[in-house]
């Protein structure tokens, strides 16, 4: 974490609802939904889940200040995780998951892991896909939410107009 931006350290480690600190700071809040299904889970992402799945839940949004992409979210879950401790998650719609998730006293949430990622990331790419032209290496971070048993992976990867202090 040493190496960040100091201005987007505070970012980075929210403990909290990075949805919450977004509206507070960009009243302007909308989240744009880019695409929610189910797909392959990223080869990364198959190390963290235990036992490893093919197909997973899949939503990736866009978290935005009027029409300026802030963040480019990234979530999966087991199918049988959508039936039980994530079931909401299938009716979140254009609706913050951040919101359902801290206000659910069952869901825990592990430690915040913080890495740069640049054009070979995976991530990088569709944050870029999505929001246009972006800055050679992005701030991402990555946690899993618990429910029981059931496990959600979120990552957010901060785009450009967050790196401007």
């Amino acid at each position: 974490m040493a190496r960040a931006p100091r201005h987007l350290r505070p970012w980075l480690c929210e403990q909290g609802s990075l949805t919450q600190r977004l509206i507070a700071h960009f009243p302007s809040f909308s989240v744009r939904v880019l695409r929610q299904g189910y797909y392959r889970a990223h080869l990364d992402e198959q190390l963290i889940f235990t036992p490893r799945f093919e197909r997973v839940a899949t939503r990736e949004v866009l978290l935005c200040s009027e029409n300026t992409p802030l963040v480019f979210a990234h979530s999966i879950t087991s199918r049988s995780s959508m039936r039980r401790g994530f079931y909401l998650l299938g009716r979140t719609g254009s609706r913050p998951l951040g919101a359902l998730l801290f206000a659910d006293p069952k869901i825990k949430r592990s430690c915040l892991s913080c890495r740069q990622i640049d054009r070979r990331h995976l991530l990088w790419r569709k944050a870029v896909a999505a929001a246009g032209p972006q800055a050679k290496t992005l701030w991402a971070r990555r946690s899993v939410f618990y429910s029981g048993q059931d496990q959600l992976l979120i990552t957010e990867v901060f785009l450009s107009p967050l790196l401007i202090p």
